[in-house]
């Protein structure tokens, strides 16, 4: 019977992942298409009006159709949002509300590819302009569902995984950095200025993680792709990125002459970002030398381009910074004093843009986001369709109706021994399907596993007794041959997955309590954790040897080598937050 319920079980959990599948909408690989080919000619109308690109749109996509008129206005919203941002060269209402209106229509229209893609734009548009905090959750939903869809469906391929990997260089997350960046070198057109783009990305990683010969080949394939595409600024921005290498060398020399190269290209091409951040290198380059006249000269250069925008302020404070340092080498005063006003200044305005502490915030909160899409990469936090809900609702209830009708035939029919001996065991197993179903029907937070293990406590201690009932009734010989208890009571006991996922929940819920343990007790094994764990959220030992499937003693020993092991902190190691 109980084998009988839980292959009733597996068929629904198949029967409703497989309809999901079945009907998760197949979008229209035309429309991929058409707003592949859009992007692709968007550069040509950088210099023109935003009407002129709009014409556009409306021309060639009467030419080549798409699939239907809304999906037209989402295009022409992200794309005609790009242009205004691009125009006035800052954040600006009519972007803003031209974005979230294209994200709202792709809800509408139950198009996961359209709202990915639109949202992405949108991130970057609020990252380009230094709203780190702003972009990061519009991100994060790009990062979790780009996990979910095949590399066919994604609109803008190598341009999509190109950008989140840029916004994860700027949380230092450079490992998940480069695995975007090497999907998107994978579907860049070759010798292009994406891939160039693409490549001197995947250097900076490099660099940032200290792989210098490896970091110096990426720039080096990056000049190549550059010159080949008449990418003049990305070649620029190449020269700049080996001259730090260079300077990480001492080669001072060879440095300078990469990074004027760098400027020459730059001042031409009218780049003032790259001239800014290539100005900045020259000078650390000439501080590093010890020749702070020559630094001080080309920080008042950088420091001139830095105040002409105001999403270069995190730059400006970086500049300061350099100002104040070489002002304090020279007992420059007066100079050291309008540095500090100024660097106060900025520490205030910075706050609402990329200063140091948001940067480190954002870069917090991604970690963080990180460990929740791996608890909930399994489990689908919506269905994707209205009548797919409504599906699973049925099933649901129709599961009910016959586990229920079960029950009652199987009740009236049997009244032997054997036949309440597996009734009981049937009604420890529903109990037992309840509850992981409330668990996995909940988001998994730290409370809705405390409930869950608080009622697979009393589930265990009601088994333990039954058991002990068994073995002094005439069911004893049942329970030897088939050992249906035993088994039920074992399956109760916290696997290794089981841990993982509420390692991960105990995580999210107390982040710094967790980050203090393994910080200042770095050789706590795996079973220490779960022990100190489950106490700390105000398990008695008795419990957490019912959960672990190990003897009072066993938990008792531990317990005492570990106050053995760490005396004077034992207390601080157990202390109970809740």
């Amino acid at each position: 019977m109980v084998k009988f319920l839980s292959f009733l079980i597996l068929i629904f959990f198949n029967a409703f992942f497989c309809a999901q599948i079945f009907f998760t909408s197949n979008h229209s690989s035309s429309d991929k298409k058409v707003i592949d080919e859009i992007a692709h000619q968007y550069p040509d109308f950088k210099n023109k009006t935003t009407k002129d690109f709009t014409d556009f749109i409306d021309e060639y996509t009467r030419k080549n159709s798409l699939e239907n008129p809304k999906v037209k206005e989402i295009v022409i919203n992200v794309f005609s949002a790009l242009k205004i941002a691009e125009k006035r060269d800052q954040l600006n209402f009519t972007s803003n509300r031209l974005f979230e209106k294209a994200i709202a229509d792709s809800r509408a229209e139950k198009r996961i590819d359209l709202e990915i893609w639109a949202s992405l734009h949108y991130a970057f548009y609020f990252y380009t302009y230094r709203k780190y905090e702003k972009s990061f959750p519009l991100f994060m939903f790009c990062i979790e569902n780009l996990d979910k869809t095949e590399d066919e469906d994604v609109i803008q391929i190598s341009e999509t995984y190109k950008k989140i990997a840029y916004f994860l260089t700027t949380t230092d997350e450079f490992s998940k950095a480069e695995e975007y960046l090497k999907k998107a070198k994978k579907y860049a057109e070759p010798n292009s200025s994406e891939l160039a783009s693409i490549l001197n990305t995947l250097g900076h990683c490099s660099a940032k993680t200290n792989k210098l010969s490896e970091a110096k080949n990426y720039f080096e394939q990056t000049l190549k792709i550059a010159r080949k595409s008449g990418d003049e600024v990305r070649y620029a921005k190449a020269l700049g990125s080996l001259a730090e290498i260079e300077l990480k060398k001492k080669n001072y020399d060879k440095a300078i002459s990469l990074v004027e190269k760098d400027i020459e290209i730059s001042e031409k091409n009218k780049n003032n970002q790259n001239t800014m951040y290539a100005l900045t290198v020259l000078s650390k380059i000439y501080f590093e030398k010890g020749d702070v006249n020559n630094a001080e000269k080309y920080l008042e250069k950088a420091k001139n381009y830095s105040q002409s925008k105001s999403y270069f302020r995190s730059a400006e404070y970086g500049i300061n910074e350099m100002i104040l340092k070489i002002a304090e080498i020279k007992g420059d005063d007066k100079t050291e004093l309008q540095a500090r006003r100024r660097l106060e200044k900025l520490k205030d305005s910075l706050k609402d843009y990329d200063g140091k502490e948001t940067v480190l915030k954002v870069g917090w909160e991604s970690q963080k986001n990180q460990l929740q899409l791996k608890i909930q990469m399994e489990q689908a936090k919506q269905e994707k369709e209205s009548y797919m809900k409504m599906a699973a609702i049925v099933v649901c209830f129709l599961l009910v109706l016959i586990i229920i009708s079960i029950i009652r035939t199987y009740r009236h029919k049997m009244k032997s021994k054997k036949s309440e001996y597996e009734a009981k065991v049937l009604n420890l197993l529903i109990d037992k399907i309840k509850s992981e179903n409330k668990l996995n029907t909940t988001h998994k937070t730290i409370h809705s596993y405390q409930v869950y293990l608080a009622e697979k406590n009393k589930q265990i201690e009601v088994l333990e007794k039954e058991m002990e009932k068994v073995k002094n009734s005439s069911f004893s010989e049942l329970e030897e041959k088939s050992g249906e208890l035993q088994k039920l009571l074992e399956s109760h006991l916290m696997t290794d997955e089981n841990w993982k996922n509420f390692r991960n929940a105990f995580i999210q819920r107390y982040p710094s309590q967790y980050k203090e343990l393994t910080d200042q007790y770095p050789d706590l094994t795996d079973s220490n954790m779960r022990i100190i764990i489950l106490t700390k959220l105000n398990m008695n030992n008795t419990e957490i040897s019912r959960l672990l499937g190990v003897t009072l003693d066993a938990v008792k020993k531990a317990k005492h080598r570990l106050r053995k092991k760490y005396e004077n902190d034992y207390k601080n190691l157990f202390e109970q937050i809740l």
